[in-house]
């Protein structure tokens, strides 16, 4: 309120230092253009009271962190990231039935009061609340890495199978060796993944806490979602 206030001071001030202004200029121009003159400062004076009118009355608000969520939309699409973390645009869009650049727009007042960060992972800008610290980071991109089907299966072959390189993942899996290398480097920049080459010419590859839990995370999304 006190924002609003400053500002409706301010466009008065202004809209008195322009009809001023306007009013000493018509004193020096022919009388045919007085009429010119006093029609824009006439304008000038209508917006800033619009204008003023708005600010007051609520009609122009700003988004802060204590209100940002009394919007139901932006309140839908926080209660899904945070069911939903690692989530991207389109696949949020269409599950709260948005508009893409709706959801967008709404996404930005999110992360602008620092409720909702982004990353882009595989091309696609994922979303996670900041609640919860880096923790709630590590799990939000985790997920939204193994959303990938081959991802996903690397995973799970690692999980059953601790200790295997890049070659023997691809030919268990019938996957193109640089289809895996892609994955892996994925999952291992998220933590999901660490590799080993103490006793080996290759690095071997082992899940992380993080990684099973993804995995066990994003499984049961999975089912429940195909159900």
């Amino acid at each position: 309120m006190q924002i609003r206030k400053k500002l409706i001071v301010i466009l008065i001030m202004l809209s008195i230092f322009a009809v001023v202004d306007t009013a000493a200029a018509s004193s020096f121009i022919r009388p045919s253009a007085n009429t010119t003159t006093v029609t824009f400062a006439v304008i000038i004076v209508a917006v800033a009271v619009i204008i003023g009118f708005l600010l007051f009355h609520g009609g122009v608000k700003y988004v802060t962190p204590e209100n940002v969520l009394d919007t139901e939309i932006r309140k839908h699409l926080y209660d899904y990231i945070d069911g939903s973390p690692g989530s991207h645009l389109r696949e949020i869009a269409r599950e709260l039935d948005l508009k893409p650049s709706n959801a967008a727009w709404h996404l930005r007042k999110l992360e602008q009061t620092n409720l909702v960060r982004s990353r882009f992972i595989g091309g696609k800008k994922v979303y996670y609340l900041v609640e919860g610290g880096m923790e709630i980071r590590k799990q939000a991109i985790g997920e939204s890495i193994l959303k990938n089907n081959n991802a996903r299966e690397i995973m799970q072959y690692l999980q059953d199978h601790p200790g295997k390189h890049l070659l023997e993942i691809a030919h268990a899996l019938k996957l193109n060796h640089h289809v895996v290398k892609w994955h892996i480097k994925k999952m291992y920049m998220a933590e999901l993944v660490e590799g080993d080459t103490s006793n080996s010419a290759y690095p071997v590859y082992y899940p992380t806490e993080i990684g099973i839990e993804a995995l066990e995370n994003i499984t049961n999304y999975v089912k429940k979602t195909a159900a």
